[in-house]
């Protein structure tokens, strides 16, 4: 819908009408309501009124507001949003660095606690939200639901993944997990997705496709009867094909009574979500619960000495607190939307940001000589 471009800065700014006649009154100007309202829907001036001493009041009035140039520029003319622009982002992620040697030396650390560092359920460090998507999985595989787990590179989502299927193999020896095998997700077909199950089941080789469909229904439901649950989990599933999810969705549909005997989730980077809102397989999405990976937000500060307590140093003798705080804001961006809506707060405070972080500020510790490491020196890096 065509809109004038000062209605569009009243809205952006939270101005009234009521305040913009108020304050023209107070510079010796009477303009009405009714008027400004015509001016600010049709753009329709009235032909008795001074429009050039009033432009000029209007711009300095919401100048004062903390109207942008941008804002202020074609004030009074027609304007319509492209819809089509993209946000800008202030932002960049971090080129990766690793600990130096230099910097393990000089702050006595027996190992990198950024390589590798996850060895046993101790090195795990999981936030309510992550806590949610694990109960969420073993829901999936209770209620035969479907779960798509997206997120951004270094997000977490192999470590939920891992730390999932450990806590089934540990916690949930009636879950029977069933992971394709193709290392190239993209060659995922259906023949892979039968030999998985056929795998988790121990199915003997059938000659032909329709024996073998015929003998996977049976086994997965005489598993069921036997008290068991049955979930899929593929890694990397953004590469899927759209037909091959909406092969899933039928496998998925398989029930026994009022009992479906499997469930589905799906874990892969943002192009997932992307791909999951596509057209082809709506009726996929419809069904799936689709859960995004969060930053690690306010818990930076609590997951650096996590990280850092694992490999026998206490952060806080390393970092002061600002310092940490320092660690979080790096991770921090703006995304600016232009003159149509306000800034938004970026915040990738993603484990592999915050390991990078860390890496390139004590690497640069090491090198001067710095014990301790400041905000200062944080925000050189």
């Amino acid at each position: 819908m065509k809109i004038t471009k000062l209605s569009h800065v009243f809205e952006v700014l939270g101005v009234k009408q009521a305040q913009v006649v108020k304050a023209l009154a107070a510079k010796g100007l009477k303009f009405s309501k009714a008027s400004l309202s015509r001016v600010a829907t049709q753009a329709d001036w009235p032909k008795t009124c001074d429009s050039k001493a009033i432009k000029a009041a209007i711009a300095e009035y919401l100048k004062e507001l903390g109207a942008t140039s941008e804002q202020l520029t074609d004030l009074f003319t027609w304007y319509e949003p492209n819809k089509n622009a993209q946000p800008e982002v202030e932002y960049e992620d971090p080129e990766p660095e690793m600990l130096t040697a230099n910097a393990k030396k000089f702050f006595k650390l027996r190992r990198d606690p950024f390589e590798n560092e996850i060895t046993s359920e101790d090195d795990l460090f999981l936030v309510d939200a992550h806590r949610i998507i694990l109960e969420d999985m073993l829901t999936a595989a209770n209620a035969g639901s479907m779960i798509a787990l997206y997120g951004e590179c270094g997000s977490g989502k192999t470590i939920i993944r891992r730390t999932f299927i450990h806590q089934v193999q540990q916690d949930h020896p009636d879950v029977i997990l069933i992971q394709p095998a193709r290392l190239d997700r993209r060659k995922i077909t259906a023949e892979s997705i039968s030999t998985a199950i056929c795998r988790a089941l121990q199915i003997k080789h059938k000659p032909s496709a329709e024996e073998r469909d015929a003998a996977i229904e049976e086994a997965l439901i005489e598993s069921a009867n036997n008290g068991h649950l049955h979930l899929m989990v593929i890694d990397e599933a953004h590469d899927l094909s759209a037909d091959m999810i909406k092969l899933l969705k039928r496998i998925w549909e398989l029930t026994h009574g009022f009992r479906r005997v499997m469930g589905i989730v799906l874990i892969g980077q943002s192009e997932l979500a992307k791909k999951l809102s596509g057209q082809h397989v709506r009726e996929f999405s419809w069904r799936c619960n689709q859960i995004k990976m969060q930053p690690l937000g306010i818990y930076v500060p609590e997951y650096i000495r996590h990280k850092l307590s694992r490999v026998g140093v206490d952060a806080d003798k390393i970092f002061t607190e600002d310092a940490l705080s320092a660690i979080r804001g790096k991770c921090m961006g703006r995304i600016r939307h232009g003159i149509a809506l306000d800034d938004a707060e970026l915040d990738r405070s993603y484990p592999l940001n915050v390991n990078t972080w860390l890496a390139k500020a004590m690497n640069a510790a090491a090198q001067i000589g710095e014990q301790q490491i400041t905000e200062s020196l944080v925000l050189k890096v």
